[in-house]
């Protein structure tokens, strides 16, 4: 029997999944936001690559469109926390107004291809009428790479940069990040008046474009 039996009147410690590192040790890496606009052009021209002709978008060993818009969501969590970068899966799911399970989906083939990694984590805490240690599993925290060989497809499609392709004045560019900002952190404020018990950075979205090729 164990020691947290109903016989002591107290609730089972909560469990803590293995390979979780304590979260206070975490050490995070600035992420600008040219990398940010970098990752999501090359992970477009890579994911566009690894489709054959005819073959749906999400199918097996390919990156669907979900997992760009959540690679995207992840670059402005990124960016504006100069690296830090640990949204819990509910709050994605969430803002992404889709299942847990498509985010997990998501994250599966964006690890698969190199472009996210991740480490499980947990907290110390303490909870009345429990004795030694007491865990408790927090969000992961979450790093973002940009793979050699996607890279390199983006290079063969962009002359040897890869870049986003300037498609816009600067100036007018600037302008458009202003307008998106302001729509997006309305959208956000909206969401945590309806979700309080929510609490995760706003958003600023990346939508570089990408330019096809034939054949591509």
């Amino acid at each position: 029997m164990s020691a947290y039996s109903h016989r002591w009147g107290a609730p089972p410690p909560p469990r803590v999944r293995r390979g979780s590192q304590l979260s206070a040790n975490t050490r995070w890496t600035r992420f600008s936001r040219k990398e940010g606009q970098r990752l999501i052009f090359v992970l477009k021209v890579y994911s566009e690559r690894l489709r054959k002709k005819g073959q749906r978008t999400g199918a097996v060993g390919t990156i669907s469109f979900g997992a760009i818009r959540l690679a995207e969501i992840l670059v402005s969590i990124s960016v504006k926390g100069n690296g830090r970068l640990e949204p819990s899966v509910f709050w994605l799911a969430k803002a992404l107004n889709v299942a847990r399970k498509s985010i997990h989906a998501w994250k599966a083939q964006l690890e698969a291809h190199g472009f996210l990694s991740w480490t499980r984590r947990y907290d110390r805490v303490e909870t009345p009428g429990q004795k030694g240690p007491q865990l408790k599993q927090t969000s992961n925290a979450y790093v973002l790479r940009v793979p050699v060989e996607a890279i390199e497809a983006a290079d063969r499609v962009n002359g040897g940069q890869s870049k986003p392709p300037p498609v816009v004045a600067p100036r007018l560019s600037a302008a458009l990040d202003l307008l998106a900002a302001a729509i997006t952190d309305e959208a956000h404020l909206k969401f945590e008046r309806e979700s309080p018990q929510v609490s995760e950075p706003r958003l600023t979205f990346f939508t570089p474009s990408v330019r096809r090729t034939n054949g591509a």
